[in-house]
């Protein structure tokens, strides 16, 4: 192979720091890993971007830090006595992906990418995760689920609910419910306003109950990527034997999985059914006329993009189409929006680590959306709903936080 020839490109669960060599070196330090793009900026209070870098101050917590960092292992010059503190750096990330969707505009760099191989290192090498993370990663691989819950508790959430038991007969469509609403009650009601919604519109539905696993995100921005594989290859086998043509998801985590993270598996076998997010198919089913909105909502919201949902797979106008679709419903923007929109605190692990500055991220999105005058936060992401709404909870004059079902439950023609 010449200098000239391009190289043969590798899934990205097979990539080493040596392959982000170049991106790393092109690093300009121009510090737009940190702050909104200025045509963004509405106003200094809201002109951040980065959470860790916000909060802790420090170089190594931006995404050039951790490009910087990865350069000095390339390049020999890492100690790995240095560790301790350098786990931190990495996994206060929440992997938003607002640091790479900057620096794609203006120099095409991978800030995300590299973090997420440089916990693949650590992890490989021994020296990572942090203890918290190294019991998440236990419980996956005892129970399928990051709860240290029993398999055959997934399905408790559904006692009342006519859904088919995709164990047992065809069916069309299938609910692919995810650890956090499965396992976690206080996320019940999401589980269960979708299940309702899609079987008020006519949907063949049906779920795998206790033979649902993780998808295997959690382990996957983690760092820990034969966990991760091995969970994917279950998975892509367990759902194109089940014969189901759609996958209908409403945890950004499984939806990003599902539709990319399997496909940047070398060798894997294709997902055969078409994976929607509960918005995109929500929005499918208003479009065609197949939900029955009769009621009317008198509410002024404002809306959170999940990172997952937005910045990774750039779904940001479906959810927002279902809002407006609401009768009485306000929709209000926060000044940080779609992919400038500012991160949960909830992601990448962060939450499970580092609770207080995931809860301190969450506050200061909760602080943007109380300014736009609206009475609640509606989001669509488990987890953005769970730290969001833990920290309002915390605060005196904490705004409501509610998952986008919760909204269309309410004015859905539901005997």
């Amino acid at each position: 192979m010449t200098y000239y020839e391009k190289k043969p490109e590798k899934k990205f669960f097979e990539k080493e720091l040596e392959d982000y060599r170049d991106s790393v070196w092109g690093c300009a330090r121009c510090n737009w890993c940190q702050n909104q793009w200025g045509w963004n900026v509405k106003s200094a209070e809201f002109s951040e971007i980065c959470p860790a870098f916000h909060e802790y101050r420090i170089f190594p917590y931006s995404g050039m830090g951790k490009m910087h960092i990865a350069r000095a292992i390339i390049e020999g010059d890492f100690d790995y006595d240095d560790a301790p503190e350098v786990v931190k750096f990495l996994y206060t990330c929440t992997t938003c992906g607002a640091c790479e969707m900057n620096c794609q505009r203006l120099q095409d760099k991978e800030p995300l990418q590299v973090n997420e191989v440089l916990r693949a290192r650590f992890v490989r090498d021994g020296v990572g995760p942090m203890p918290e993370h190294k019991n998440l990663i236990k419980s996956v691989k005892n129970y399928d689920n990051p709860w240290m819950q029993p398999r055959t508790q997934r399905d408790r959430w559904a006692k009342k609910l006519p859904i088919k038991d995709a164990n047992k007969e065809k069916v069309e469509t299938l609910f692919f419910v995810g650890c956090t609403s499965a396992f976690d009650n206080t996320q019940w009601h999401v589980a269960q306003n979708t299940a309702t919604i899609l079987l008020k519109s006519g949907v063949d539905l049906g779920m795998l109950g206790k033979n649902e696993i993780c998808c295997g995100s959690p382990v996957a921005r983690i760092g820990d990527r034969e966990t991760f594989i091995a969970l994917a290859k279950r998975n892509i086998e367990l759902l194109n034997s089940s014969g189901v043509k759609e996958i209908v998801s409403f945890c950004p985590g499984c939806f990003r999985a599902m539709t990319h993270d399997y496909k940047e598996i070398p060798g894997a076998p294709a997902l055969k059914a078409r994976v929607f997010h509960t918005a995109e198919y929500i929005d499918k089913l208003i479009t065609e006329g197949k939900l029955p909105i009769k009621g009317e909502l008198r509410m002024r919201v404002t809306w959170h993009d999940p990172c997952h949902l937005g910045r990774h797979l750039g779904i940001y106008d479906p959810p927002r189409r279902i809002l407006q679709a609401i009768p009485g419903v306000e929709l209000v923007e926060m000044e940080r929006i779609k992919d400038q929109s500012w991160c949960c605190g909830g992601g990448g692990g962060a939450r499970t680590a580092f609770m207080d500055f995931a809860q301190k991220t969450a506050t200061k999105r909760l602080r943007e959306a109380q300014k736009t005058g609206a009475q609640s936060i509606v989001t669509s992401c488990p987890f953005c709903e769970q730290n969001l709404g833990d920290a309002a909870g915390k605060m005196d004059d904490g705004i409501e936080v509610l998952d986008l079902t919760d909204l269309l439950i309410k004015v859905l023609d539901i005997d």
